[in-house]
C-alpha cells in the first residue's frame, strides 16, 4: 500500500489557488466541487460529486443517502442564509495509490450571512470526505464522494437560521 499525504493549510483564494491545488488531481477537483457548490448549486447535477449510493453520516448519526438527497439535504441546510462564505483552515488529503481511494479532511469557519442584514454567525465545520473513482459516466474529472461524514453544532446553525 502506498499513501500520500497533502495538507494545505488556509487561507486559500479560490479565485486564484496556489499551485498546490491546481497540480493534485484531488484538490483540484475539489476546488471545482467547492466553487460549483458555492455559486451553481441549483443547477449543478448531484451525481457530479456525489456517487448515486453515496452516504452523508451527519452530526446526529443520521445517515442520507444517494446523491440527490444529500445535494438537497444542503441546499436546505444552507438556504436558510443570504450566503455561506467558507474560510478554510486546513484541508488533509490521504492518497492510497493501490486503492484509488482518498480520505479528504476538511476544516474550515463557515461564516453564515443571515437575511435582511442581520450580521454573521462564524460556524466551526469539519468533513471528512471518501473519494474515489466515479460510477460510469458520472464524476468529475473520474471522481466521486461515496461517503462525507460532518462535524459541526447543528445547533448553532439553527440558532442562526431563526434570528
Amino acid at each position: 500500500m502506498s499513501v500520500t499525504t497533502t495538507v494545505v493549510k488556509g487561507p486559500l483564494n479560490l479565485a486564484n489557488p496556489p499551485s498546490q491545488i491546481t497540480t493534485n488531481p484531488i484538490l483540484s477537483w475539489y476546488m471545482k466541487y467547492a466553487v460549483d457548490f458555492s455559486i451553481a448549486k441549483t443547477t449543478t447535477p448531484p451525481t457530479r460529486y456525489y456517487a448515486s449510493t453515496a452516504t452523508l453520516v451527519n452530526t446526529d448519526r443520521s445517515i442520507i443517502s444517494g446523491a440527490k438527497d444529500i445535494w438537497d439535504y444542503y441546499i436546505t441546510l444552507y438556504g436558510q442564509f443570504e450566503r455561506c462564505v467558507h474560510d478554510l483552515i486546513s484541508i488533509f488529503v490521504l492518497s492510497d495509490e493501490t486503492s484509488g481511494k482518498h480520505t479528504m479532511i476538511v476544516e474550515t469557519t463557515n461564516n453564515l450571512h443571515l437575511k435582511d442584514g442581520k450580521g454573521i454567525v462564524p460556524l466551526p465545520q469539519a468533513f471528512v470526505y471518501e473519494i474515489a473513482k466515479s460510477e460510469d459516466g458520472s464524476g468529475t474529472d473520474d471522481l466521486q464522494i461515496w461517503e462525507v461524514k460532518c462535524y459541526f453544532d447543528k445547533g448553532l446553525l439553527e440558532r442562526a437560521a431563526s434570528i
